[in-house]
């Protein structure tokens, strides 16, 4: 299994393993290039979309190794909003791993325009944007 295909799966199932996350591990956004700790940021922002979209996945996953320290996954991110409308976004991250095969940094690329329901939903639902529920 790649280091893609653990992210991927540990953002499905909000299990933020540290066998797979490297302590000082980092996540970058595209869509606010921010820089956020993965452990906690990443998982609590994962938690608040879910909390508007129960349904919110990365589907339709596909990953792939390079050679090196660097993975790459490209999915499509959706689900469906309070109102019943859906969203969908796709998606591509890099994953980049440390010597002891840990994820030390991922870079998220996707249009905000297309995740912008799931934000607008988030802040109706009382959530700031970049409130991780610290």
């Amino acid at each position: 299994m790649t280091a893609a295909q653990r992210v991927i799966e540990a953002f499905n199932t909000l299990n933020p393993d540290t066998s797979i996350f490297a302590p000082e591990s980092v996540t970058w956004h595209s869509f606010d290039e921010s820089e956020v700790p993965t452990i906690p940021d990443t998982f609590a922002a994962l938690r608040a979309f879910r909390s508007v979209s129960p349904d919110f996945r990365f589907n339709d996953a596909r990953c792939e190794e390079t050679d090196g320290d660097l993975s790459w996954a490209r999915y499509v991110l959706s689900g469906t909003l309070p109102d019943g409308s859906t969203f969908r976004a796709p998606a591509a991250l890099a994953v980049i791993t440390g010597s002891d095969g840990r994820v030390v940094r991922l870079e998220e690329f996707v249009d905000q325009h297309q995740v912008a329901p799931l934000v607008i939903a988030l802040g109706v639902a009382g959530h700031n944007v970049g409130d991780t529920g610290q």
